[in-house]
């Protein structure tokens, strides 16, 4: 029997207006009844767990920063993870040479250099506050960072992935959350690792785990699953590597696939 349902935020339970369904969100409040809930995300904790009080009045088991970032709710941040100070200088000089916006996180905190569209849309999509600090660079050379984000068009993120990939191979992680985010994280961490720390730590066994995903950081996850969801509106490889495809985020995709298949886990 299932008994921990692991689901993604962006594409995967919020819809495109960044919100929760009624549908999905009922669903949601059922299973948490019996079963445990995970949120896993690429966004920071505290817009993670904003969202998780707005729809729920209660926080959960979280996984932010696409892994970086553990939270527990007895607990607090049981694992928070940086890309060293000495690899961030080396990755922000090099950047600052590609004109494409970059933004960085400390202590979950949001910094950017310039206060640009780019940092302006992705704190209203976040729901997050920033700090503008035209000296950034150095800060994150002094300090290092949770993780780097690049905001540009698919197409030049895309090509940008493999440059970076390739340049500081061994040093970090490079994937796309989101089709104009390309995510740099310590070369330690994703999803998948996240929740297979939270799950030794947690008790979970694998084959009890669900995950639901839609885009490629999620592709980590299903390797800690027992079961595999891929939203409607997910990226090939997800659906590719997935067990079911259900309907799409703006459909209410996760609650379709609860009701149906995984209804003797709700509560009667």
């Amino acid at each position: 029997m299932y008994k921990v349902f692991v689901f993604d935020l962006d594409g995967t339970l919020l819809n495109d207006n960044l919100e929760i369904s009624k549908r999905d969100r009922e669903a949601l409040e059922k299973l948490s009844k019996k079963c445990s809930i995970v949120f896993a995300s690429g966004r920071m904790l505290v817009s993670t767990l904003n969202v998780e009080k707005k729809y729920f009045n209660k926080t959960f088991p979280t996984i932010a920063y696409n892994g970086a970032m553990i939270y527990i709710p007895e607990e607090g941040i049981v694992l928070n993870k940086k890309i060293p100070p000495e690899i961030a200088r080396e990755i922000v000089e090099y950047i600052r040479s590609l004109n494409v916006h970059w933004q960085a996180y400390i202590d979950d905190v949001l910094y950017s250099e310039k206060d640009n569209e780019e940092i302006k849309g992705y704190a209203k999509h976040s729901s997050v506050d920033y700090r503008v600090e035209p000296k950034l660079s150095d800060l994150v050379s002094k300090v290092g960072t949770t993780k780097l984000l690049l905001i540009d068009s698919p197409e030049r993120l895309d090509g940008l992935k493999e440059i970076l990939s390739k340049r500081f191979e061994g040093s970090v992680k490079v994937f796309k959350s989101f089709p104009t985010y390309l995510e740099i994280v310590p070369k330690d961490v994703d999803k998948g690792k996240a929740l297979n720390f939270l799950r030794e730590k947690m008790g979970w066994q694998k084959e009890e785990i669900v995950v639901f995903g839609d885009n490629e950081n999620d592709l980590f996850m299903f390797e800690e699953a027992g079961l595999k969801v891929a939203m409607g509106n997910a990226i090939d490889k997800v659906k590719e590597a997935a067990d079911i495809v259900t309907l799409t985020n703006n459909d209410s995709g996760v609650s379709h696939v609860l009701e149906r298949i995984l209804a003797d886990c709700f509560d009667e």
